[in-house]
């Protein structure tokens, strides 16, 4: 321990943080919107849902937040690739696990959400055109394999965290570089429900306590 103004704090060595994040680097955090699922429930349907991919183990943190680790990167990658998920009907939001992200969610403010693009313009049809196109709707966290592989381009699906405090748009105009402005059409597999009030998705505008 070292001390800084008179109180003992932790100071962590690098290499002791780098093993620690090497065990999660497989890692999903997951969340129910709107309702919380019993643990032995959770267990039960997610091993029939995803032992096919490979193994995996659940953990719980606090405020209902799961943490699910993943036995390999294949494993992760499959579960994201093939969302979205519900358990009895309730969706199981899930993002990546990120080295200082700390397993808690404090009101739902963000949630990641799987959008549909049409009516793309072809030089948009890059990992970084994608990105730019998703940035609109909120942060791109990762596309599924069909797109990133280009094997249909009619559409591309991808997934992005979306803020409470921001509207679902259902079109982004984009501006060609002949100055031509074109409409990219959106849609949404499914939508969580916002408090409008409390800028929240946990629960909706009817449900506020």
């Amino acid at each position: 321990p070292t001390t800084v103004d008179g109180e003992s704090m932790a100071v962590m060595p690098e290499e002791v943080l780098e093993e620690g994040a090497k065990e999660w680097e497989n890692a999903l955090v997951g969340y129910f919107v709107g309702k919380k699922i019993p643990f032995r429930s959770l267990h039960a349907v997610l091993n029939k849902k995803w032992s096919e991919a490979g193994k995996f183990t659940i953990h719980t943190a606090e405020n209902g937040i799961f943490v699910f680790k993943c036995e390999s990167l294949e494993v992760r990658n499959w579960i994201l690739d093939n969302g979205p998920w519900d358990v009895w009907g309730v969706h199981l939001a899930l993002r990546l696990w990120e080295r200082d992200m700390p397993p808690i969610c404090s009101g739902f403010t963000k949630i990641p959400v799987w959008v549909k693009l049409l009516n793309i313009p072809m030089e948009y049809w890059t990992p970084w055109g994608l990105s730019h196109l998703a940035s609109v709707l909120g942060t791109p966290l990762h596309m599924d394999p069909a797109t990133e592989a280009k094997q249909m381009i009619s559409f591309a699906r991808l997934c992005v965290e979306m803020c409470a405090d921001r509207t679902f748009p259902e079109v982004i105009k984009v501006k060609r570089s002949s100055g031509v402005v074109v409409e990219v059409r959106v849609e949404y597999n499914w939508k969580p429900p916002v408090c409008e009030r409390c800028k929240v998705f946990d629960h909706s505008t009817r449900g506020c306590p």
